[in-house]
């Protein structure tokens, strides 16, 4: 009961957002509560969550003058100046914050693990600068990228647990690093198992459960992580369900979570509950921010289309996918993918499989983790009869 009581306390405020995270821990070790700048940290993470980025850096700068060396506060800084880059310039912009600042932040960790060399967090946090760095690669569909600065991340990571293997944020990054890497093409997996990381999907999963069971802090991420594996790689939406409920009940303003909930719904049938839930994510798709207006209204719009295809309204179908396809600017391609895919099914079923084929084909060209690719693989071979 107490550590469900302070992560309320830890995320208290008007609004709880942060975009699909994929390859970045935001991990705080209990060893860190004790610090007197405590209340600042959680007040900038707070700040984050709700995207009052110029609010968190100043809590952020409070924490350098109480506490100096605490290992929270420099990664935090990184992921407030990433996400404000983001929101603010775009995408690109902030892969250029993310690089500049874990140049910066490599010294300053490597030297607080010199001075404090039985901390486990100094390490955790230092191979978390490294994911960072990872993500951009994965973002660019650089594989090899991801691979090379994700074993920096896991090497570091290692440490920490070496120094305290009984520390339960340790399996966010590390089942993170598997599971994706278990993903990954088999060549890219085989240079992953070379650099000693195991690249094993199930395990992975393993490890991501445990943290989002049994963790102080990272049971935020480790439950994100997991609904996006289990909705859209595993195809597993009961296990989907289960690991997004506590988010949604927990942080009932984040948008992400309810179009996650939503989405899921959807998916496993459930139009009761989408439809007690629309009216919100039509207000919710009404953000100030460019990019993150854009990234709710995509979703949004991938769940009516989702119902539609469901009552067989194949036209409204292809209109809903159409507006995704043409407008679309998220960051990863997966859900532009979907679309195509879904929008291929309606035509096809409109009878028109050319133009069908043609959709197929740009969904196969995806990144191949995702089941849709091998999917519309075959639909481009194989009529489609719904």
């Amino acid at each position: 009961m107490a550590a469900y009581h302070q992560r309320w306390i830890f995320v208290n405020g008007r609004r709880w957002h942060l975009a699909v995270l994929i390859l970045i821990t935001i991990l705080f070790p209990q060893k860190s509560l004790s610090s007197p700048a405590q209340p600042q940290i959680l007040s900038g993470i707070n700040y984050l969550y709700n995207y009052q980025f110029d609010e968190a850096l100043a809590a952020l700068d409070s924490v350098r003058f109480i506490d100096p060396d605490h290992p929270v506060q420099p990664f935090v800084r990184l992921a407030v100046r990433w996400l404000k880059a983001q929101t603010e310039t775009g995408y690109e912009q902030s892969y250029l914050v993310i690089e500049k600042e874990v140049e910066t932040l490599v010294p300053w960790y490597n030297a607080r693990m010199e001075m404090y060399p039985n901390d486990p967090e100094y390490p955790l946090y230092l191979g978390s600068a490294y994911g960072m760095k990872a993500r951009i690669a994965l973002a660019r569909r650089d594989w090899l990228g991801v691979v090379v600065s994700g074993y920096r991340g896991y090497r570091y990571v290692n440490l920490a647990s070496i120094i305290d293997p009984d520390l339960p944020d340790i399996m966010m990054p590390v089942g993170l690093m598997e599971y994706y890497t278990g993903k990954m093409p088999g060549s890219i997996r085989w240079l992953a198992e070379l650099f000693g990381i195991n690249a094993d999907t199930r395990s992975g999963l393993d490890k991501l459960e445990m943290a989002a069971s049994s963790s102080y802090y990272s049971w935020i991420e480790s439950s994100n992580v997991l609904v996006y594996a289990y909705l859209y790689m595993e195809k597993d939406f009961t296990r989907a369900l289960k690991w997004v409920t506590p988010l949604t009940e927990t942080f009932p303003k984040n948008p992400m979570f309810k179009l996650l909930e939503a989405e899921i719904w959807a998916k496993s049938g459930n139009w009761l509950a989408v439809d007690n839930v629309l009216p919100e994510l039509v207000k919710i798709s009404q953000n100030e921010s460019p990019l993150l207006k854009n990234e709710c209204e995509i979703k949004t719009l991938h769940i009516l289309a989702l119902k539609a295809y469901d009552k067989k309204n194949y036209q409204q179908v292809i209109t809903l996918t159409t507006n995704i396809i043409e407008n679309y600017q998220m960051e990863f391609d997966w859900l532009l993918g979907f679309a195509y895919l879904l929008r291929g099914k309606a035509t096809e079923l409109s009878g028109d499989r050319a133009t069908a084929i043609i959709d197929y084909k740009k969904t196969a060209s995806m990144d191949n983790k995702y089941p849709e690719v091998k999917e519309a693989r075959k639909l481009i071979s194989i009529p489609f009869t719904g």
